[in-house]
């Protein structure tokens, strides 16, 4: 008896000694660069994290979030905990996401067990473990990356309950297809494809009670975000009606396109995938070749081997269904069905080297070395090639968290810090400047204006497209290079970080200054020519900076006013009207900067000669009220004549 029991102990305890060392091998795919990676957030992962993050300064319940085309909001909530602890990080959100990708591989088991037996489970999972879409969708921070978890833990009770008709898997299947709803719009397809077959299974009347148990659990968790899009469809069909494919010629071609993505040419978008690397290199694609042939045998139940294939199509729709085929983000449910094919192929070779061989070591090789080049190129592919990339570089933003982690780790926790060329609503730095704080973060295009700060203030610059910001901005500050790309040796920099310090000598104070609305201050700090001639663009260097907190954006007209004045019916000779810094517009302005901005004052072609007046205001964008001036006070209240030139012939 004691025999027995250790002969049915043994091989139950060897699978799970087999399935431990296989997670350890997907985390280490996974957690390899985890370090390195905390350099990167892409525009679209720090959206997540900015809706995240906002989970915590305003706790809620929300099926959706708005912003950026829209996005479900499982993953959000689970990723507030992640930033609660480790702050506003990369390097947090991906912990998430890596996370996900490796529960995902043991969720893989018990949905292979119920298809292929032990033997194809522990292959689909190891499979799954090195597979490169898998790999490189698991690092990153989005929320596409739920989709697969759910889905495998919802289809393992699912069939687990189709076998054994008990409640709880019926229930557990019910929650987990609820849930789903909640982890990306491509889930729509798995979700509908689940419904069909649980619809399929009510024909049977043993399982009629519990496929409905399951249907009504799933469909009252999906409930909220139901009604939210019935509320608002604007709003949660955006992205779907964004991409969607305009004609059947595109699916066809998209079709086209996936059939292609198997061995030659996938995704091309480089956040995705490693541009154009297909879908299956030689070893695994041997692996799933092997999986379709031997499919009918490797299944448990028979027409399983159809339904898997059914899953695999619906996988696909939601990239065939769109345009950028083939889109691995969309189409990242298919990496379920084929880590099965593949395991279903790894299965298929190892009794075939069994049968002809007799020897069950030496039929375990063959899958297993399939498997291990495969990984070898995955890894390869991943942390090297990709990670690598100069492209890469720059869509995951790596200037601006590279300077971001030197800034908080080397400087005062005071100092404000200055973002060259960016956009205050860039979600990248809005995420990092949460992590960055106490320090305020600024952003402008020095092409438009620059910020000049009264106290010491850093200052990150995109070197390698603005090479003479340095240069530009050492007129009226010392510019110190604190840290610098060093993976461009020999070459430009592509940013530098500067602490910059005010000049005593810089051209701001002592200037004469004019007060609008006891609110901003203007000053000219360029000589002006006192003649002009008709047609001539006249540059006028304008400093503005604000005693408080401005509530919008405003703007500056420079004009040419002739006696008399337009007020008492006079023409206007001459405009230069823009909105004050595009980049870093006054609703963001603080006190203690000044903001320079030229602008141009076009004389009129037909201007006739004599003495005009420049005349400079400042009014709300875009065509809004002027502010009244306030010094000095003299009229007229809302403008200020700055010099008197003489327009000669």
């Amino acid at each position: 008896m004691i025999h027995q029991t250790a002969q049915r102990t043994k091989p139950h305890s060897s699978i799970h000694w087999t399935l431990l060392i296989i997670l350890l091998i997907g985390a280490w795919f996974r957690w390899a660069s985890l370090g390195r990676m905390n350099d990167m957030l892409h525009y679209d992962e720090a959206y997540n994290g900015i809706d995240a993050a906002s989970l915590l300064d305003a706790p809620r319940l929300t099926p959706f979030f708005p912003d950026n085309f829209g996005r479900e909001s499982g993953w959000h909530y689970l990723a507030a905990p992640f930033i609660a602890i480790w702050g506003a990080t990369p390097f947090s959100m991906r912990l998430l996401s890596t996370m996900l990708g490796i529960l995902t591989l043991a969720a893989i088991y018990p949905l292979g067990q119920e298809l292929l037996g032990p033997t194809g489970a522990t292959w689909s999972a190891a499979s799954l473990a090195v597979l490169y879409w898998h790999v490189h969708i698991s690092q990153l921070a989005l929320r596409a990356i739920l989709f697969p978890l759910l889905g495998v833990l919802a289809l393992a009770c699912l069939l687990n309950a189709r076998r054994t008709n008990t409640r709880r898997a019926w229930l557990c299947g019910g929650l987990f297809l609820g849930l789903m709803a909640y982890s990306y719009f491509s889930a729509l397809l798995w979700i509908i494809y689940t419904v069909l077959s649980l619809l399929a299974w009510t024909r049977s009347s043993e399982r009629r009670r519990g496929a409905l148990i399951a249907l009504t659990i799933a469909a009252v968790l999906a409930l909220p975000l139901v009604i939210y899009t019935i509320r608002d469809p604007a709003h949660t069909l955006t992205r779907t009606n964004t991409v969607a494919a305009a004609s059947m010629t595109q699916i066809a071609n998209n079709s086209l396109l996936w059939a292609k993505a198997w061995f030659e040419t996938g995704d091309t978008i480089p956040e995705f995938n490693l541009k154009g690397r297909p879908i299956l290199d030689p070893y695994l694609g041997t692996l799933v070749l092997a999986g379709l042939a031997g499919l009918f045998l490797a299944v448990r139940r028979k027409w399983d081997s159809l339904w898997l294939l059914g899953l695999a199509l619906f996988a696909m729709l939601p990239s065939i269904l769109s345009e950028n085929a083939p889109h691995f983000l969309r189409a990242v449910g298919l990496t379920i069905p084929i880590s099965l094919l593949t395991g279903a192929g790894a299965q298929t070779a190892q009794r075939l080297v069994q049968r002809i061989s007799g020897r069950n070591t030496l039929a375990l090789l063959l899958p297993l070395a399939l498997l291990s080049a495969s990984g070898a190129i995955a890894y390869r592919d991943f942390h090297q090639r990709w990670l690598n990339h100069p492209e890469t570089f720059w869509f995951m933003e790596e200037h601006v968290n590279r300077a971001a982690n030197f800034i908080k780790a080397n400087t005062a926790g005071a100092m404000p810090v200055y973002l060259a060329p960016f956009a205050p609503g860039h979600p990248v730095v809005i995420l990092r400047s949460r992590d960055l704080a106490p320090r305020y973060v600024g952003t402008f295009d020095p092409q438009q204006c620059l910020v000049i700060a009264d106290r010491p203030a850093i200052y990150v610059a995109l070197t390698q497209y603005q090479p003479e910001f340095e240069q530009t901005m050492s007129k009226w500050l010392e510019m110190t290079i604190l840290d610098q790309d060093r993976n461009a040796a020999g070459k430009r920099p592509r940013y530098t970080v500067f602490r910059a310090a005010p000049r005593a000598d810089a051209p701001l104070a002592g200037k004469t200054t004019f007060m609008f609305a006891d609110t901003l201050r203007l000053r000219a700090i360029q000589p002006i020519s006192d003649t002009a001639r008709p047609g001539q663009r006249i540059p006028i260097l304008l400093a503005l900076d604000t005693r408080r907190p401005l509530k919008r954006p405003y703007s500056v007209f420079v004009h040419l006013y002739g006696d008399p004045a337009p007020a008492q019916g006079g023409a206007i000779w001459g405009y230069g009207d823009s909105q004050l810094c595009v980049s870093y517009p006054t609703n963001f302005w603080r006190p203690g900067e000044s903001v320079l901005q030229q602008f141009t004052l076009n004389v009129a072609p037909n201007t006739p000669p004599g003495d005009y007046d420049i005349a400079v205001g400042v009014y709300e964008s875009p065509a809004g009220a002027r502010l009244p001036v306030t010094n000095p006070e003299s009229p007229p209240a809302d403008y200020i004549l700055l010099k008197t030139i003489h327009v000669q012939q």
